[in-house]
């Protein structure tokens, strides 16, 4: 890691920490004060904390952080590796994946799908620069399927009504985001600062890679099929094909879920395919370059922190009631057609994998000198 890397991650991880330790620290003197905070659901050491005492953890996770933080950018400049500095990192981290706001899959899911959105437009303008027949061919498409979701699906209106819900629980959603933003540096220190040598479980997940991405990328599937089975006859996850007939804002939402939930499927495979290393070649201005590693795992490692936090207060959710009924049969419903509690490991550890692949691609490769002819003389 080059030393303006560890500056940025260094910078990235105090702010975050920073975030965490002034909101813990209003929380606790001045609780109440902090209006957005009552849109914010707990994490999971909050369902079980008392505020007061979730606040302080907080304040104490937030300075904690920003010690780690430094402390391990001082160590990384030094070229010194402290293990009692590495057990308190990982007590840092999983802290603040305990303490991160829950209800964050919703959200994320919305903001996954305007993304998508925008990626696919900077994707086409790209493609039309490189290829402008195939281009043109792609504009035609898009604008056909824009016209349709504006015209039958009403998708003005709901993204009228997205756009002032999403920034009055931006607040909320930037703190939760220090949490995981915070715990994926401080993961990403503690990779880079300890021994180079891999272990047996490195070399297991390294070997296995293939496998384990396919299988993440394959927990997109069962949520795409079942919006994608709304412009059926037989839509699963709905009420009934005549409400979703009369409620086509309510079709745009699900299907519009259903292909960001897709596309994070293909990105998974990214991870593994040959675009995930070099950009395709009919993407103009970047075509046949390096992906740089940082663009996957950083944004890759967010979203496992998300997704394993997020699948498990899922469940907790739907076991207390508070989504669905309740019951086994609800708990299972969510456990197949939302696997998040699967997909956030695997993507943690199919991106782990990506990383050790791509720097064992970077490392310099030492040729061995030709040893010079000699003729051995037999013994008489």
């Amino acid at each position: 890691m080059n030393s303006r890397f560890q500056s940025l991650l260094t910078f990235v991880v105090v702010l975050c920490s920073a975030v965490l330790a002034i909101v813990g620290g209003i929380r606790l003197l001045a609780p109440g004060s902090l209006d957005w905070m009552a849109d914010v659901a707990p994490g999971l050491a909050g369902r079980v904390l008392p505020e007061a005492v979730d606040a302080a953890v907080g304040l104490a996770v937030g300075l904690a952080g920003i010690a780690v933080g430094l402390l391990g950018h001082a160590a990384a400049r030094a070229a010194r590796s402290s293990a009692l500095l590495r057990i308190a990192t990982v007590v840092v981290i999983v802290a603040m994946i305990l303490l991160t706001p829950g209800g964050l899959i919703p959200i994320a899911g919305y903001s996954f799908a305007a993304v998508v959105i925008v990626g696919v437009v900077v994707m086409v303008v790209l493609l039309v620069r490189r290829h402008p027949w195939w281009g043109m061919a792609a504009v035609a498409a898009v604008a056909a399927i824009a016209t349709w979701a504006v015209v039958g699906l009403q998708s003005a209106e709901v993204v009228g009504r997205f756009g002032p819900a999403f920034v009055e629980r931006l607040p909320g959603v930037l703190y939760a985001a220090a949490h995981l933003i915070a715990a994926v540096g401080l993961i990403a220190r503690l990779a880079v600062s300890g021994n180079p040598r891999r272990g047996p479980f490195a070399i297991w997940v390294l070997r296995h890679r293939t496998a384990i991405t396919v299988v993440a990328a394959c927990c997109a599937l069962p949520y795409s099929i079942a919006r994608a089975s709304w412009l059926t006859p037989w839509p699963l996850l709905s009420p009934n094909a005549v409400d979703l007939a009369e409620l086509p804002g309510a079709l745009f939402t699900g299907l519009s879920l259903g292909a960001a939930m897709l596309a994070g499927g293909l990105l998974t495979l990214g991870l593994i395919r040959p675009w995930g290393r070099r950009f395709p070649r009919w993407m103009a201005g970047l075509g046949g370059r390096p992906v740089p590693i940082a663009l996957a795992v950083v944004p890759a490692s967010i979203v496992a922190a998300l997704f394993t936090v997020g699948g498990v207060d899922m469940m907790l959710s739907v076991l207390e009631g508070t989504l669905g009924d309740g019951s086994i049969g609800q708990l299972l419903e969510f456990l197949l057609a939302f696997p998040f509690w699967l997909w956030g490991p695997l993507l943690a550890l199919a991106t782990w994998g990506y990383a050790m692949a791509r720097r064992s691609d970077a490392a310099p490769v030492v040729q061995q000198e030709p040893q010079p002819f000699s003729r051995t003389v037999p013994r008489r």
